[in-house]
This record gives structure tokens, C-alpha cells and sequence, in this order.
């Protein structure tokens, strides 16, 4: 309810005062005296209740956060950009797009390949690390990797989707979740088409949208944004991966932790 309600009523309670109102003006303009009394107090009452109203719809969307972690999902988004190493004193980098192109075509790469392209210090660590994390139950059955396209067949995202896919394979053998990877990917700045993917995803999955988590950590802004707004609708669930502990000091070089991001008690109040 709002005063503006008065004169472009939207709901029925202030249908009824707007009637009220236009019954009152009708009553002053005739030069009737109940007019000239009842419309001020009627707006004033109207406002006083308007604004307590108000007051505890604020009240309601005021929630503590906390830093909490995601329970275990059966179902893991993950988004990925193009291939680099953070560290480049942990490889050889005159080599590297040597190793990198060994082992996208190696069927089957040894351990010894994945340190060649330094992938513990690359990129791609938020992923494994959110990966490890919901394996830790054996809940997780499915992980989809969102990558887009590229022009560079190495250092697309792409590319790095299938490197991904090796280490997990190569990591954790027979209890690898199944690994989806879109046939298509999308432009590198269509977020509305990866918004999309993330909506079928969701819709098309054997899984309740509770038992998902969708991480926003890699890709560009604009991936990160799209998939959060896939995970709008009630009961969708998002995560980040945090490298700062409870306390907001650094974790140690190559820890981090998920963090839950739960967006309903804001968006969902109303409803």
C-alpha cells in the first residue's frame, strides 16, 4: 500500500480507498461538511499506516550473513575461462602451450602431464577445489562445465573445459561424477545465451534445484552475473570459492573454501 495508491490504485485495499477518497472530494466539492472533516483525517490515517508498514517490511529484510559452507550438492555448475597459469615460476613457460597441446590430444594424460602445465596454479584451481569439496560425501553424481568459445583452440575456454575433464578423470578414476560439456558454447560475452543454458540445465536435470549448486567463481563478470540470475527462482542455491578464512585472513596458497551465497530472504520476501 502506498499514498500514491490514492490516485493509480494497484491492489484492492487501495481500490477501496481510492473510492472513499473520490466519494469524500465528491461530498466537499457539493459543500458538505463530512467532507471537509473526513479527508484529512482519512489521508493522515492512510499515511500513519502506510508508513508502519513500510517500517516492518524493512524490518523483515534486515538478516544477518554469515559465512557459511554449501551442503554437499548431487548436482555442481561450474564456469570456466580461458586457460592460464597463475604462477609462472611452477612450470617451464617457454613450454608450456607445448604441454598444453600434448595433453589435449592424450587420450588418457599421466599426472606428469597436468604438472607440465602447472594446473595447480593455474585457473582452474577454484573448480577442482569446489569439485574435491562435494566429493567429500560421495553425493556428487554430475558436474556441467559452462565454457564459451573461442578463436584460439589452446586458450579457449574451451579448451580448458576438456583439460578439466582429463584432471578429474585422471584424479579421482572410478568415482568421477559424469561430466557434461556443452556440444555448443556460447559467445564469450552472451550472457543471455548462457543464462539460458543454466535455465535448462536446472529444468532438465534429474534433480530437485535443491540438491544443485551453481558456483559463480570462474568466467568473466558477465558469465558470473548470468549464471546468479539463473539461480534467482526459490531454491536454487549458488556458491563462491573464498580464499580468506572465518576470520577474513588468507588462507594458505592453494586452500579454498565455499562459501554459500543464499539470496532467497531477499528476493523471495515478498512472496
Amino acid at each position: 500500500m502506498r499514498v500514491s495508491g490514492f490516485f493509480s490504485p494497484e491492489s484492492p485495499l487501495e481500490f477501496i480507498g481510492f473510492t472513499v477518497m473520490t466519494a469524500m472530494l465528491g461530498l466537499m466539492s457539493a459543500g458538505n461538511w463530512l467532507g471537509f472533516i473526513f479527508i484529512p483525517i482519512f489521508a493522515t490515517a492512510w499515511w500513519l499506516f502506510d508508513q508502519r508498514r513500510q517500517r516492518k517490511r524493512l524490518q523483515s529484510a534486515c538478516f544477518i550473513v554469515t559465512k557459511e559452507q554449501p551442503h554437499p550438492a548431487r548436482g555442481l555448475i561450474l564456469l570456466l575461462s580461458p586457460y592460464s597459469v597463475r604462477n609462472l615460476k611452477a612450470i617451464d613457460p617457454t613450454q608450456l602451450e607445448k604441454h598444453l597441446q600434448h595433453l589435449l590430444t592424450t587420450p588418457q594424460p599421466t599426472a606428469e602431464d597436468f604438472t607440465n602445465i602447472g594446473i595447480l596454479h593455474s585457473n582452474l584451481l577454484p573448480q577442482i577445489k569446489a569439485v574435491e569439496y562435494h566429493l567429500r560425501t560421495n553425493k556428487l553424481e554430475e558436474v556441467w562445465l559452462l565454457s564459451t568459445a573461442s578463436y584460439s583452440s589452446v586458450k579457449g575456454s574451451t579448451s580448458a573445459a576438456s583439460i578439466l575433464e582429463k584432471y578429474l578423470r585422471n584424479r579421482y578414476g572410478n568415482i568421477t561424477p559424469k561430466i557434461h560439456r556443452q556440444k555448443y558454447p556460447v559467445k564469450e560475452y552472451d550472457y543471455a545465451s548462457l543464462w539460458q543454458l543454466a535455465e535448462k540445465i536446472f529444468r532438465d536435470s534429474a534433480y530437485k534445484d535443491e540438491v544443485m549448486v551453481a558456483d559463480i567463481t570462474g568466467g568473466n563478470k558477465m558469465m558470473s552475473i548470468a549464471l546468479a540470475l539463473a539461480c534467482i527462482p526459490a531454491g536454487r542455491r549458488m556458491q563462491y570459492m573464498d580464499t580468506r578464512n572465518w576470520q577474513g585472513e588468507p588462507l594458505p596458497q592453494g586452500h579454498m573454501t565455499p562459501i554459500a551465497i543464499d539470496i532467497d530472504p531477499i528476493v523471495q520476501r515478498d512472496h
